[in-house]
């Protein structure tokens, strides 16, 4: 629960490449290479929530959340724009958590 136990490269290897590596899967994913398997996100810093930015890659590790993310590309498919899933009906998405819920509930 210390900030200071890694600083925001390590935490951010931890996350990537040695991620990979402790899956024995460094050659195929895990950083930006040619010939390597890739997803990506964007990012945004301009909220309130992130404001100000004094080193972007600190801001990435120790402030940004899910609701920073922004665009998400899957093997180079792009599945959310500007925060709006492009592959996934989100109205059905909830309607059926909502029927499930129910179910479940009736069941208890």
């Amino acid at each position: 629960m210390d900030a200071r136990a890694a600083d925001a490269f390590s935490v951010l290897k931890m996350a990537t490449i040695n991620g990979a590596k402790a899956l024995g899967l460094e050659k195929r994913i895990g950083s930006l290479e040619t010939g390597k398997e890739a997803d990506m996100i964007t990012i945004n810093l301009d909220s309130i929530e992130t404001a100000p930015v004094y080193n972007p890659l600190s801001h990435l590790i120790y402030c940004c959340g899910r609701e920073s993310v922004s665009d998400v590309w899957v093997a180079g498919k792009q599945l959310m724009e500007n925060r709006k899933l492009l592959t996934i009906d989100e109205a059905q998405v909830v309607a059926n958590a909502r029927a499930w819920a129910e179910k479940i509930a009736k069941e208890n």
